[in-house]
């Protein structure tokens, strides 16, 4: 992994020669002062069962700006809300009829006015990947899928399927999530979404929990975040497109065990509703102090308990999850999240700038231009582009800087050069900003380098 240094917003942190982190300690993306929050950056949704007339007043009281959708049919009811549409997709037999299936339903997604569509739905289990998790299939379907919904309408913002955070089983049928997220990137997956899908459960633990390879937490999406980093992709939100906690059916006079099929190896999950409550809140509060990557959270589910139980069994794991009784009346975690404090992102792009070690030796009798260094301008935020111009600011006498290239998108790289012919031995400062038009604001970073001119030193 290349070290890289973020600079975004005011924070400027600047890198001399043989300094290490400064002491607040970590990885950048880790550091967080629990009283110095990032910019919003969060999204507040919640999952609607499909096929149901439930009162999106609901959602409006729950506070949530979001909705995530199955059925194509209720967008209209949720004008007022961004959407995102969950598609389920087999492994093609036929490629050509695939790439026809996805593009009608672009279209018709588009039309409707969705705002972002997830492909796909937990691959890394054989329920949802029934020959058998394969990560690099998986790639490949997502690869042509994003494609085409780009090219129907380039600014639906498409989502990788959210993973199911597991660990592999002996007939793996379960591949953990952290493998086969690595698996994925390692195929180049991250050029074929723009936000990477996750399912951080929180299971029977504290949405607090130290995460690890070996155990099922909330926290679990740092590990994910971890893999992205290692690779150097740090310009892609994760979006936890479920998340929730299971509410013990025996508070309703339910007696669910690992003997019902519906319930099966769920019954380990259950917790009190209050617990479900005051978990729930903490996810959001965590998510909100300590993972800037990340964007939407989907709680799930807002009313899969309204369905009778011929359709989903008084014992159906999905049930429990919901927000509501059976009788549609408030559960605890509705009424906690309906009045709790959040912050919501603007869903603008953020200018951010990573930068190598912009610092350079070099000797007193050495001509010519050297180069000082480079950074890359990504966006940190929301899905979205723009577009940076980046202009030397020198200080007087000092030598004359050339960027290249000076206007730059997403991703790419900036290389400094300088011009050290008759610099006097000491060090030399040079500073560039880096500009952009972003929601019609104009923002700015700058990044400061050094040229460290020698009368003995060697030439560059």
């Amino acid at each position: 992994m290349r070290l890289k240094t973020l600079i975004q917003h005011s924070l400027l942190i600047l890198i001399l020669a043989g300094v290490g982190w400064p002491a607040w300690g970590g990885h950048p993306a880790a550091a967080q002062v629990r009283d110095n929050l990032p910019a919003p950056h969060l999204g507040y949704g919640v999952h609607i069962g499909p096929h149901t007339n439930v009162d999106p007043a609901l959602v409006d009281q729950l506070g949530m700006d979001w909705v995530k959708l199955y059925e194509a049919g209720q967008i209209a009811r949720y004008a007022n809300k961004r959407v995102l549409f969950r598609i389920d997709l087999p492994w093609p037999s036929n490629w050509d009829a695939f790439r026809e299936s996805v593009r009608q339903r672009a279209v018709e997604l588009s039309a409707a006015g969705v705002d972002a569509i997830e492909v796909h739905n937990e691959p890394n289990l054989a329920m949802e990947w029934p020959h058998g998790p394969n990560a690099w299939e998986f790639t490949q379907m997502l690869r042509v899928s994003y494609t085409i919904i780009k090219s129907v309408n380039p600014d639906i913002i498409v989502v990788s399927g959210g993973l199911a955070p597991t660990i592999t089983t002996g007939d793996r049928g379960a591949i953990s999530d952290i493998d086969y997220a690595a698996e994925m990137l390692d195929n180049g997956a991250a050029q074929w979404f723009d936000a990477f899908g996750y399912h951080p459960y929180g299971y029977n633990e504290p949405p607090e929990t130290e995460p690890a390879y070996n155990r099922l937490t909330f926290r679990r999406a740092e590990l994910i975040r971890a893999l992205f980093e290692e690779r150097g992709i740090v310009d892609k939100q994760i979006w936890m497109t479920e998340f929730g906690w299971l509410r013990d059916p025996a508070e309703d006079g339910v007696t669910c065990s690992d003997t019902d099929p519906d319930f099966q190896g769920f019954a380990w999950l259950r917790v009190s509703g209050q617990t479900q409550a005051d978990y729930t809140v903490r996810a959001f509060e965590w998510a909100d102090r300590h993972w800037p990557w990340a964007g939407p959270m989907f709680l799930w589910n807002l009313n899969w308990a309204l369905y009778p139980t011929d359709m989903n069994g008084a014992c159906s794991h999905m049930r429990w999850f919901s927000v509501l009784r059976s009788d549609g009346s408030p559960l605890p975690v509705f009424q906690r999240v309906a009045s709790m404090p959040r912050r919501t992102s603007d869903y603008l792009p953020r200018l951010t700038i990573y930068a190598e070690n912009m610092t350079v030796e070099t000797g007193a009798y050495c001509p010519g231009s050297i180069k000082v260094g480079e950074f890359e301008v990504l966006n940190s935020g929301f899905p979205g582009s723009f577009t940076a111009t980046a202009e030397a600011a020198v200080p007087p006498n000092g030598p004359e800087v050339e960027i290249y290239p000076p206007e730059v998108t997403n991703g790419d790289t900036v290389e400094v050069y300088a011009d050290t012919e008759d610099l006097d031995p000491g060090m030399h400062l040079i500073y560039v900003n880096v500009s952009a038009i972003i929601g019609e604001k104009r923002v700015a970073e700058t990044i400061q380098g050094y040229i460290v001119v020698s009368s003995v030193g060697a030439c560059q």
